[in-house]
């Protein structure tokens, strides 16, 4: 009598266990909170031998999980392609860069993030998507209260912006960015995953908690933005009568709150303690536009334009008198790196993803989470360089949502959980 064959061993093996601890693993070092201790600035974090080698093995299991579903993921990629085009362009910024050897390195880093986001999206739906990345910033949520407790000479920020909290991170602005989406997430799976209330509601109360401890103010508006967006979609599912009108009254509030900032700055500026140059976002970027002018359409090359301190950052540093180590813009920061051509084609890829989300107001809960996060991400990228970044968990947030909602992974819809 014949054996039969033994199957092959796959991550998926042990009910997913494994596969799903190695992604976790993956989204927190893809978080940079552990580089915040051990390296002085996040400048230095790509050119450090030891990062680069962290790096290349998770791009390494990154490709087996890839292999492991080669059929789903292939199907994301085909419907990703709209995402793919702005990567495409970053890797063939090579052959124009000003450090082709770096762009190279970088785009090919870029690469393998979007990839890994990619993956995350064909391979689970979107309850399961959601309560994964909410358990990744929960525990990143956990562990920051624990190193300000234990080291706070680190965690609570003693120079720059004293008394603010930092957590694993370099600044108050990454720990407060991070904590909104946090925030938004552990609502999101307890809209999803009602069930499982005593492990969201807390994790919920400690991300906003650290909100209002790092005291960045971005941070904070974007998580009332986020609780608002949540609970006016939740009451116009409900009744759309009632949605209407209220929707009415959000553009009439937006457009008015534009036309205040543009045209009474200081005093919108110092309700929430800010001068109107947006601590000094407005002179970098008047510096930036002179350089932009050099290279408009296609850009210095990818991820190189800070590199060199003689190269064209050197005169934006010196018209700011600071060392600038971004541009502090996504949008600006797509254009020095993959120019005009960049940017244009990036901002088909976001309206693509944002009226896909539009379209699921009605019939599906994801906008709770699709529609929100893709508007706050937007907010961001105001004011951070949080667009096409390579080994960063913000992209792979924002590029793992797009790609659902380009339709990878399950072809059927998640209908599992009833909205609260």
């Amino acid at each position: 009598m014949d054996m039969p064959a033994r199957r092959p061993f796959t991550l998926g093996q042990f009910g997913g266990v494994l596969e799903v601890s190695v992604t976790l693993i993956f989204l927190l070092i893809f978080s940079s909170a552990f580089f915040g201790p051990l390296i002085e600035t996040s400048a230095a974090t790509t050119d450090t031998s030891w990062v680069r080698m962290l790096y290349y093995g998770v791009y390494f299991f990154i490709l087996i999980l890839v292999v492991q579903h080669p059929l789903i993921t292939a199907k994301g990629v085909a419907r990703s392609f709209l995402l793919l085009l702005p990567v495409l362009l970053a890797i063939a910024s090579t052959l124009w860069s000003i450090e082709p050897g770096f762009t190279f390195r970088r785009s090919i880093a870029l690469l393998m993030t979007t990839a890994f986001a990619i993956y995350l999206a064909s391979r689970y739906d979107w309850s399961d998507l959601i309560e994964l990345l909410a358990a990744t910033y929960g525990m990143l949520a956990v562990m920051s209260l624990i190193f300000v407790l234990l080291v706070p000479d680190k965690g609570i920020m003693q120079t720059t912006h004293p008394g603010a909290w930092a957590g694993l991170w370099w600044e108050k602005n990454d720990l407060g960015m991070n904590m909104a989406k946090a925030a938004h997430l552990c609502l999101c799976a307890l809209i999803f995953r009602p069930k499982r209330a005593w492990l969201w509601g807390p994790l919920l109360a400690l991300s906003v908690a650290l909100i209002l401890l790092s005291t960045s103010k971005t941070s904070l508006l974007a998580m009332i933005l986020a609780f608002a967006g949540v609970g006016g979609l939740y009451v116009f599912r409900r009744s759309p009568l009632i949605g209407i009108p209220l929707v009415y009254f959000g553009v009439i509030f937006g457009v008015g709150l534009a036309l205040a900032v543009e045209f009474a700055p200081k005093f919108m500026f110092g309700l929430i303690g800010k001068d109107p140059t947006l601590t000094g976002r407005t002179d970098i970027w008047e510096a930036l536009f002179s350089q932009i002018k050099h290279h408009p359409w296609l850009g210095h090359g990818y991820g190189v334009f800070w590199l060199d301190e003689t190269g064209p950052a050197f005169w934006v540093r010196q018209q700011t008198e600071w060392l600038v180590p971004t541009a502090h813009n996504g949008w600006l920061e797509t254009w020095l790196s993959i120019g005009l051509v960049g940017v244009l084609i990036f901002a088909l890829t976001y309206l693509s993803a944002l009226i896909a989300a539009l379209r699921s107001v009605l019939h599906d809960k994801t906008a709770y989470w699709a529609l929100i996060s893709t508007l706050v991400f937007l907010l961001f990228s105001m004011s951070e360089s949080n667009i096409l970044q390579q080994n960063n968990l913000g992209w792979i947030v924002f590029a793992a949502t797009a790609a659902k909602l380009f339709g990878a992974g399950p072809a059927k819809p998640d209908h599992k959980a009833d909205a609260p």
